[in-house]
């Protein structure tokens, strides 16, 4: 190609790349899923087409509403169940076995987790009991719990904590072992102790992981905390549901499961807000990499 070929062809380009249409391209407009008032949208049309489907059959006779109600009469038992306190109080019963629960479980959960990382033949040695503890159904165990600790606030607090530990314990094991090793052999190189090794490479390594183990681990205390008050207990969530469906009381049974849900899902947000700003580190390196 000649030298005047060559000034020809970058002069084109020059062109191309000054004119109107390259420098006002119109921008891409964000997929319907990125954009956060077509997602609210979204919940809005779906929950309202289904609860009106829901309430046209209950009224109409279609299904029958003593098995399944309707949203009018569950909002109704939901309001007067908020306004005369009982739903309230048997809420506030249930998440403070299910905090007890969770927090003693967490800790111990972690704990164990990297104490087994730091002594393999203690690994080996526990493993298949904790195995073996982790595939009993903890449900089954709720009634050896009453037994034992009576149907007070202590026996719910164990039905979370059986359940949590195992969750955490898990996901944290999952996240030690995630570390990439040659980050630690580069730690061994530049003479690191085993505390500093420990301290900075093995535990930021690990806490997505335990986050995720913390998350899990609330939703299954929950769980557990709920099906020992129904199986029996003095006060809850669970007692309300136990009772409710002795007498097919459908509509309560809906309100209080839709009180549950919603405190459950608030607390999750929370957490995963918590979690969220305490791993920013984490969302920003992998930006940076990207680029």
């Amino acid at each position: 190609m000649t030298q005047l070929e060559e000034g020809v062809r970058m002069a084109k380009h020059s062109e191309i790349a000054a004119s109107p249409a390259a420098i006002d391209a119109p921008k891409r407009r964000k997929p319907l899923a990125d954009r956060l008032l077509a997602v609210i949208a979204g919940w809005i049309v779906l929950a309202g087409v289904g609860g009106g489907l829901w309430e046209w059959a209950g009224r109409s006779g279609y299904v029958n509403p003593l098995f399944i109600s309707y949203p009018s009469a569950i909002g109704h038992a939901l309001l007067k169940g908020l306004y005369e306190g009982l739903i309230t109080v048997d809420a506030r019963y249930t998440f403070v076995a299910v905090f007890l629960g969770f927090a003693g479980a967490a800790v111990l959960g972690i704990a164990v987790a990297f104490a087994l990382a730091q002594n393999a033949y203690l690994k080996k040695v526990v493993d298949p009991f904790l195995t073996a503890l982790n595939s009993l159904p903890r449900v089954a165990l709720a009634p050896l719990f009453l037994m034992w600790f009576g149907i007070g606030l202590f026996s719910h607090v164990l039905m979370a904590a059986s359940l949590t530990f195992f969750v955490v314990l898990a996901n944290t094991t999952a996240g030690i072992e995630s570390v990439d090793q040659d980050h630690l052999l580069l730690a061994r190189l530049q003479g690191a102790t085993r505390w500093q090794t420990f301290r900075l490479f093995i535990v930021p390594s690990a806490l997505p992981g335990i986050f995720v183990g913390l998350e899990l681990g609330f939703i299954f205390g929950t769980l557990g905390t709920v099906s020992g008050e129904m199986i029996v207990g003095e006060h809850g969530l669970g007692v309300r549901l136990s009772r409710d469906a002795g007498i097919f009381d459908t509509a309560d049974y809906f309100a209080t499961l839709f009180a549950l849900v919603v405190i459950s899902a608030l607390l999750t947000f929370c957490f995963q807000a918590l979690k969220n700003r305490l791993l920013g580190w984490q969302r920003l390196h992998v930006v940076q990499k990207s680029h």
